[in-house]
């Protein structure tokens, strides 16, 4: 196939791929797996907007920092140190120069620059192989790994740092065969900007610089030619390291910036067996393993056996390999605490050595010499495409299962439309806001389209801290309001008043003198009246609704009895009816009181469900452990879950205990009220 033919369809492979993979997922708010860290990336785009393009002086939307401070001290600014952002900087001149800030420009832009990646992979493939079916073969086993398809149109300069780093390995591919001067100067240069914008994609850089000082050590090269252009990139990587090194100081960070090795042997065992589990099959597949071992076996039986010749250049490139797998050991080794929650830290290490090493073994298979090779070579490519496409289709898919254990998505869903609301409000977009419980930093602020402070932890002492920060308006979620707020600082309804309520969020301002009052009326429920009332004190039973009550007279908060959940019981007390009033009008709201007692650990969970159509419409559920403080001392607990509409009559609601940990608990006076 000639050259001009073999680039094209390389070219249309990839963004077939591409498309294939990423359509359903272009537009999509930075969600689901690592959200906080892609919304982070997608607010210094936003922040660049903000600040008119200030290159040297980045900033989110969050005013105090998670370095040194862990959030705990806040700032005048928002500006953060960070790698080079230049894959933050060039998608927020698309936004501003298309009057658009959705997340499909930056989406689109990194997953055009994996196209650039994959193609210079399969230049580099071509320049080893001059086989185009094997080249290609390279491409889709890349662009088929799940952890490389789920990044692909993301938001972290992973990618994009990748595909430069492709080119750089490229242009030195091609200087070992040519020893063409600007080759090298290129392939310095690209290896260079992928290090800037990826710290990770040093390794590449210094493992050619260590192969070309061995080189002039052997008297295979000459050095003067390469003194200015090393000295260049390491001029250009020093000043930016301690430029960032001069905002850190200054401002502080969001982004990590120390190494984070493991303790002990014991502990670094430990890690790698939860890295293994967690996702040895999210790297690659099964189908990647098995053919990837399977190559590795005729690679070793045509060099063995065959006595198959190897280029010099091949081994050098061999050579090159191994230096950036050592590389990218010694840095996991640094980096390892990191890995059991970082999938995408294997596409910043292990990745790129992995493929040049998949050049390397196809590159020694000889091909079958057969007046119908073409079309043999086409079958058998589409024959071991085909499941390596569908998986990483399908762990596309996998990706994105959520449910009511996502504190981000639901931190997404309640501040949705909030930019919207806030403006009907008259809030001016320079006010400050103070999340408290915002779970992922830069998204309630990026869904507000405002600046402020974020408490992570809502302990008491942060809650009480920030009140006295300087902001405009408290913004909370209506949800965890309960569980996670006034569980751990009840002063807060004394010392705040609620303005304004959507349902999902609430805009609070602090008093200037503490008032005294009710938790209804804080909410705003004392002069509301429910339209559903159901209680079970153990002592009479008012609706046949109530089921697994199990009345004991052994503790008991008020009356003559309570309930008892035994260790054997699985489900406890249980509300159901299929029959809530106005449900079918709009969402409603549900106020929950119960008093609860244990001896022992209380890994017990209150879940509110409707079922509509045999599917599930609606789950919530907190756990017990989280909420009570106390052993053998009854302890009140009061949530929220705000119920959505139901479309039709086939639906059951429950309100249930289940006994997740098979745990002993006492229950009384049990209620909750339907607004």
């Amino acid at each position: 196939m000639k050259k001009n033919s073999s680039h094209f369809f390389a070219i249309m492979i990839i963004v077939f791929l591409g498309v294939l993979l990423q359509k359903n997922y272009i537009n999509e708010f930075p969600s689901y797996i690592h959200a906080w860290a892609q919304s982070d990336r997608y607010a210094l785009a936003k922040g660049f907007i903000n600040n008119n393009f200030n290159f040297f002086k980045p900033e989110t939307l969050v005013l105090n920092h998670q370095f040194p401070d862990d959030w705990e001290v806040p700032s005048k600014e928002s500006i953060t140190a960070v790698d080079f952002p230049i894959h933050d900087y060039i998608p927020a001149i698309f936004m501003k120069l298309s009057g658009i800030s959705s997340p499909w420009i930056f989406r689109v832009y990194i997953m055009l620059f994996s196209f650039i990646g994959l193609f210079f992979l399969f230049k580099i493939a071509m320049l080893f192989t001059n086989h185009f079916f094997k080249s290609i073969f390279v491409v889709i086993f890349a662009s088929t790994s799940p952890v490389f398809a789920y990044y692909q149109n993301g938001f972290l300069p992973t990618i994009p740092s990748m595909a430069i780093a492709f080119i750089g390995i490229y242009y030195y591919t091609k200087y070992l065969a040519s020893h063409k001067k600007n080759q090298f100067n290129l392939s310095i240069l690209f290896l260079t900007l992928a290090a800037l914008s990826r710290t990770t994609f040093a390794i590449p850089l210094i493992a050619v610089l260590g192969l070309e000082f061995i080189r002039i050590f052997k008297q295979r090269t000459l050095i003067l030619p390469k003194i200015i252009p090393v000295l260049t990139s390491i001029s250009v990587l020093l000043f930016y390291f301690f430029y960032n090194t001069f905002l850190r100081e200054k401002y502080g960070s969001i982004f990590l910036n120390h190494i984070l090795p493991a303790t002990s042997i014991q502990e670094a065992y430990d890690i790698c067996k939860i890295v293994i589990k967690n996702f040895l099959y999210q790297y690659f597949s099964i189908y990647h393993y098995i053919i990837f071992i399977f190559l590795i076996g005729i690679s070793s039986y045509m060099i063995a056996i065959k006595k198959t010749k190897i280029s010099k250049e091949s081994f050098t490139v061999l050579f090159l390999t191994i230096i950036i797998f050592i590389g990218c050991s010694v840095f996991t080794l640094l980096m390892l605490r990191q890995f059991p929650s970082h999938d995408y830290y294997f596409l910043d290490t292990f990745f790129l050595p992995i493929m040049l090493f998949l050049i390397f073994i196809i590159s020694s298979i000889s091909p079958i010499k057969t007046k119908w090779i073409n079309g043999i070579n086409s079958i058998v490519l589409l024959i071991v495409s085909i499941p390596l496409v569908v998986n990483a289709h399908s762990s596309q898919k996998a990706k994105r299962i959520t449910g009511e254990w996502d504190r981000t998505n639901s931190t997404i869903n309640n501040f949705k439309d909030t930019e919207r609301y806030l403006d009907s409000l008259k809030i001016p977009q320079n006010s400050k806001m103070l999340v408290i419980d915002g779970y992922a930093p830069n998204i309630p602020f990026i869904l507000m389209n405002r600046k402020g402070y974020v408490v992570m932890t809502t302990s008491k002492e942060n809650i009480s801290e920030s009140l006295t920060w300087d902001y405009d308006y408290i913004v909370m979620q209506n949800e965890f309001f309960l569980s996670d707020i006034y569980l751990n600082y009840p002063e807060i309804i004394s010392k705040t008043e609620k303005v304004w309520d959507n349902g999902r969020i609430s805009i609070s301002k602090l008093r200037k003198v503490e008032l005294k009052q009710s938790l209804d009326a804080y909410l705003g429920l004392s002069n509301m009246n429910p339209i559903l009332k159901e209680k079970m004190d153990f002592d009479t039973v008012t609706s046949k609704n109530w089921q697994n009550i199990n009345p004991t007279t052994k503790f008991k908060f008020s009356g003559q009895n309570s309930g008892f959940l035994t260790q054997n019981m699985e489900y406890g007390l249980t509300y159901k009816t299929k029959d809530l009033p106005e449900i079918k009008e709009k969402g409603r709201l549900i106020f929950f009181q119960s008093y609860f007692l244990h001896h022992s650990n209380c890994n017990v969970e209150v879940i509110v469900s409707i079922i509509e159509n045999d599917k599930t419409l609606y789950y919530k559920t907190f756990n017990l452990q989280d909420l009570l403080k106390e052993k053998n001392v009854w302890e009140k607990v009061n949530l929220i879950f705000q119920l959505p509409k139901v479309n039709n009559n086939n639906y059951e609601f429950s309100l249930f205990i289940w006994n997740k940990g098979k745990t002993e608990l006492f229950i009384d006076d049990f209620e909750f009220k339907l607004f």
